[in-house]
């Protein structure tokens, strides 16, 4: 059954792609049969024929490789020999010459005026524009915008779907970004400037933050899952998870504990609002994994802070650039360690509450150790007890920690070679195999080398102990860490983008196809000036995974990927490069100034040229494509 639905899914986007395809050809086709001109082929695909059938004087076919097609006129290719006839494109004026090769941008277009209003109209699902998982350190993070905050415009522009924010911003001012938002629980959206990023890992200019969780708190079931045997239904709704830390997303709370294979209480609502609490306990997922070490870099480096005044962390003394190496006696190597001992410092807070203790008396775990560049910086107790003495006055996710790009030490990661192996949290290592890694060496990258070489490494570490740092050396057998799942996640916030009034949809789906030529627009403005990396573009690979995925969620979702595709074809086929609509647009042009055509000497030129250029492009969008998915 699984099988059959991928076929049928592979069969929707060949002909989807093919539809799109089909309509620009169909353009040129009929504005040259409008102007009487003898079309002898009209070709889906390019190369040897698979399907062909003669009706008059055209061939139409079907062709091997489905990268385009062309519609083939009498008298179209330069120095053709033969007498003019009246049906040949060199007999036609100037003007059915342009509406012949802009028939094809045309129908482009046309095909976005027809079938966007008609998907408005019925409904496409999209990804709410709210703000969910920030990046910490992050522009959205540092603006203080939390989970859940709706994104009405960005840089005045309005926005309906969370795709439209990452477009806006990514191709818009990289040195400033309004955006009109409206905080979860207000009325009154409210203006926010932020300064965008430019992402390491895309090139693109960013804000960073991911979409967000369903606000209601809806999940996705696995069939069979551990949630499903646990009596979870598909309609019930995650309210809370008890192991929960401070300030944690219930999602990364979910991550952590399948990680270390760890159970979850979670408490869930029912259709009828009855509240119930179940106990999911992780499974296996079965699936290949290359052999690991299981380790990664220690994040205990303060990356960014927000909050001022004596009550936030800054009142605390901690700076930028800090190393947080403890919080109430407990090691910090990530910024869980930090979740976990500061709800151990609010559960004592509350126990003493309770027992009305004297404000004199220490509070459990009060010393927080810093490591700074001009030496180790202790605050004192009385600080951090003032800091600490109403609960929650102290928001962990008010501080970011990133890895320290210098360190040796590690986190080990729950059930992997290293742990198994004895390797725990705060293992400075100073050895790989004999050779010795400087403090400031890649040191994940020599161990990924180390590992593919060979399945067991030999490793050197320094621990510290209560007696003090001590040397000891494990061997580490490589094996896969396979991932643990309760077969829970929640749901994202989509909705179906609906707009009821014919007339209204007709006026959107006209805006949609200006929108998405002035995109394209902006996008080849952003290669051309290195804004956007041209690493982004995608090519017939990418057209078929995003096409397949759509074609996975709706039929309208479908569509209108196909809608958008139409637009950029329309958009790249006017660009002046020879071979191309736009190519002989350009000659045209000329043609209607100086009063006559170009010589067939420099159209031949200007076609090799073109065909040049367009192998260029192709093979290094192709490269793009193969990188972006099987590297």
């Amino acid at each position: 059954m699984e099988l059959i639905e991928t076929i049928w899914r592979i069969l929707q986007v060949v002909l989807g792609i093919g539809l799109v395809i089909f309509v620009h050809e169909a353009g040129h086709f009929l504005a040259a049969r409008w102007c009487k001109v003898r079309v002898d082929v009209f070709s889906l695909g390019f190369g040897p024929k698979l399907w062909s059938t003669k009706r008059g004087d055209t061939v139409y076919q079907v062709a091997a490789i489905p990268l385009g097609g062309y519609v083939k006129m009498a008298g179209e290719e330069p120095g053709e020999d033969g007498k003019q006839s009246s049906d040949d494109l060199r007999s036609k004026t100037v003007g059915q010459r342009f509406l012949i090769f802009s028939g094809g941008v045309i129908m482009n277009v046309v095909f976005g005026l027809v079938v966007f209003p008609i998907l408005f109209y019925v409904g496409v699902p999209f990804i709410q524009p709210l703000i969910g998982a920030t990046t910490p350190g992050g522009p959205v993070w540092s603006a203080g915008l939390e989970p859940g905050t709706r994104v009405l415009a960005v840089n005045s522009q309005s926005v309906a779907t969370f795709s439209e924010i990452l477009n806006e911003v990514a191709l818009g001012n990289p040195d400033r970004c309004d955006l009109t938002i409206r905080r979860p629980g207000q009325d009154q959206p409210e203006v926010v400037s932020i300064v965008p990023t430019r992402s390491a890992e895309r090139g693109l200019f960013e804000l960073g933050f991911s979409p967000a969780q369903d606000p209601d708190g809806a999940i996705q079931l696995a069939p069979q899952g551990q949630a499903e045997l646990a009596g979870v239904k598909p309609d019930h709704k995650l309210i809370d998870i008890s192991e929960r830390l401070s300030g944690e997303p219930l999602t990364a709370t979910m991550a952590r504990r399948a990680t270390a294979g760890l159970p979850i209480t979670a408490t869930f609502e029912d259709a009828s609002g009855i509240q119930f609490t179940a106990e999911i306990t992780p499974k296996a997922v079965e699936q290949d994994t290359p052999p690991v070490l299981g380790v990664s870099s220690t994040t205990n480096v303060v990356a960014g802070l927000r909050g001022e005044g004596e009550e936030g962390w800054l009142g605390l003394g901690i700076q930028a650039g800090d190393k947080i190496m403890s919080f109430a006696d407990t090691p910090v190597h990530s910024h869980s360690d930090l979740r976990a001992a500061l709800k151990a410092v609010q559960r004592d807070q509350a126990r003493r509450t309770g027992l009305n203790a004297p404000i004199d008396e220490p509070w459990l775990g009060t010393s927080l150790e810093v490591e700074r560049a001009e030496g180790t910086l202790s605050t004192s107790s009385s600080l951090l007890t003032i800091a600490i003495r109403e609960p929650l006055l102290l928001n962990v996710n008010d501080i970011a920690l990133g890895p320290d790009p210098d360190s040796r030490t590690v986190n080990v990661f729950p059930r992997s070679a290293a742990e198994t192996a004895g390797l725990i949290n705060g293992d400075e290592i100073l050895q790989v195999n004999g050779v010795s890694i400087g403090t400031n060496a890649p040191l994940l990258t020599t161990l990924r080398a180390e590992t593919s070489a060979a399945s067991t490494i030999d490793v050197l570490v320094r621990r510290e102990t209560s007696e003090g740092p001590v040397e000891r050396s494990f061997a580490v057998e490589a094996a896969p860490l396979a991932p643990m799942s309760y077969g829970l996640s929640l749901r994202r916030a989509d909705f179906i983008y609906r707009v009821t009034n014919p007339l209204e949809a007709v006026a959107l789906g006209c805006t949609s196809c200006v929108k998405f030529l002035k995109d394209s627009w902006f996008t080849l403005q952003g290669i051309v000036t290195k804004r956007v990396p041209g690493k982004n573009v995608g090519g017939p690979i990418a057209i078929g995974v995003i096409a397949h995925s759509f074609a996975s969620v709706a039929w309208t979702k479908f569509f209108f990927f196909l809608c958008v595709l139409s637009m950029n074809l329309a958009f790249l086929n006017v660009l002046p490069i020879p071979l191309l609509d736009g190519g002989h647009l350009f000659f045209l042009l000329i043609e209607k100034i100086k009063g006559s055509p170009v010589s067939d000497r420099i159209m031949g030129y200007s076609q090799l040229t073109g065909l040049v250029l367009i192998g260029f492009i192709f093979l290094y969008i192709l490269y793009q494509d193969l990188e972006r998915t099987f590297f």
